[in-house]
Formats: structure tokens, sequence, C-alpha cells
């Protein structure tokens, strides 16, 4: 419980870093990463954006300069032809590979923006992440899977409506910022569901107690937990889970799978 103690503790700061909880992640692959250091080459980046920049340079000017340099210059490129693979999640990795997927290149898009004191936030469209950019009187939206193309609210939308989640009606809302915390359990999530697919469960296990301790009233994922509990031998936890679980939500294919999983572990129990 160590690393959702330091997630919390930069939660809580006033000014909490994004890039510094995005590291804190990394450092479940990587136990030995030293954050200081890595975080130290957004300084860099910021360094030479910043000397490049005219004095009166416009939002548009400041992010079209940002793109250049991060995604021309220095190669950040979306990891389209292995978009699955968890080092696309680790911000250590991205630094060093210059490749990620959108909310990894998003968190290093924000780190970089607002050292160079852009007004920039999240934007947790479904499917498909960017960046927001504000002024008094003007707001744009940055692709960063798509090398930091300037884009406006018509174009999310059309990269919306062609993205996997077509299911979905549009919502201007999609829009609307998203906070740290969002961000850093969005980024779980994503790391959450890597490893249940290669089956790594021990590790998809310690994400899970992550997101259950940052967000305690989420079921859902105290369901997940359970299950995954249940595979891997922390039965009495499990037990807990799946009983909070169907308490809030007694029916649907959910609470049946719940229920099964439940049925056999107060019996195994029962028979130790």
């Amino acid at each position: 419980m160590e690393l959702l103690c330091r997630i919390q503790s930069e939660l809580n700061k006033t000014s909490p870093s994004l890039a510094s909880l995005a590291m804190l992640v990394s450092t479940m692959e990587y136990p030995e990463l030293d954050v200081g250091e890595e975080l130290h080459s957004f300084v860099e980046l910021q360094t030479v954006i910043s000397q490049r920049l005219p004095e009166d340079s416009t939002l548009l000017g400041k992010l079209n300069e940002i793109s250049e340099y991060l995604f021309n210059e220095l190669g950040f490129v979306g990891n389209i032809r292995d978009y699955y693979d968890c080092k696309n999640s680790f911000l250590n990795d991205v630094l060093n590979r210059r490749r990620g997927i959108p909310i990894t290149l998003a968190i290093l898009y924000l780190e970089v923006a607002s050292k160079l004191g852009i007004d920039v936030k999240g934007v947790g469209m479904p499917g498909h992440f960017l960046v927001g950019a504000y002024s008094n009187e003007e707001t744009f939206y940055v692709d960063v899977f798509n090398k930091g193309t300037v884009i406006d609210p018509s174009e999310c939308r059309s990269i919306f409506e062609h993205s996997a989640y077509n299911s979905l009606e549009w919502d201007d809302r999609f829009l609307v910022p998203v906070d740290n915390k969002y961000i850093i359990m969005r980024l779980l999530r994503n790391l959450k569901y890597i490893y249940l697919s290669e089956s790594r469960n021990k590790q998809a296990y310690v994400i899970m107690n992550i997101l259950v301790g940052l967000e305690p009233e989420n079921i859902f994922e105290r369901k997940d937990r359970g299950m995954v509990g249940f595979r891997i031998g922390f039965h009495e936890q499990s037990i807990e889970d799946l009983k909070k679980f169907l308490k809030e939500k007694p029916v649907g294919r959910a609470a049946v799978e719940a229920s099964s999983v439940l049925e056999l572990l107060e019996a195994k129990l029962r028979r130790c």
C-alpha cells in the first residue's frame, strides 16, 4: 500500500504534478526508478521550447511550437503498431522510447505546456484522450496521438465518431476538462486491462488495490478485485469485495458471475 499512499500524498498537494503521479505508476514495473531524475527531463524540454517562443506568441503559436518540437523534431509518436504494449503506459518508457498512447503522450504535453505557463488540462474524451488549451478568448484541443495536431470541437467529434466508441452518442460534456485523479485512474485502468489480457493477475491485483484505495465506493472496481483475488488466493478479501458488490448490484450478468464465485469461495472456506 506504500504506492497508494505516495499517490494520495501527491494528489493532496496544492499543485500536484501529473508527471510525478505518472512516474509513481511506473515504479510498479521499475521499483528502482529515480523519479526525480526522470522528472528533470521535463525541465530540459521546457527550457528548449521557451527559448524558441517569441514574447508575443499567441496561444495557437505556442501550441504549434510545442508540437513541432516534441513530435517532429524529437520524434514522439503514437504507438499504433503495438498499442497495447504495457510500456506505452509507463511515462519513463515513453520518454526513452518516444512512443506512447494518447493518455501518456497527453501527460508529456501537459507537463511541458504547464511549465511554459499555458493553461492546459486533460480532456477525457471516450476512446481518445486529448489536451485542452485555454485563454480568455480561445479554446483549442491537441490530438497528441496524431503528432500534436491542433483541432477544434467539430474535429474532436469526428475523431470520437470514428473510434471504437461509435455506439455512444456524442455529448459535448466529453470535452469537459478532467482532474489529475481522473487521469491517473484512467492510466491505471489501461494497465489493469493490459495485465489481465496477458494473464498477469498479480500485477493487475496490485493496480486494483490502488484503484479501490483511490475510489473506495466504486463497487465495480471491488467486484473486479474480488474476481481476480479468487484466482490468486486472496479469498477472504474477495469474499468481502463480492458481498459489497452484490449488496449494491444484486441482479444482472455481473451479479450472476459474482454470486457463482462467492459460492465457490465460501464453500472452500467451510471445507478448510
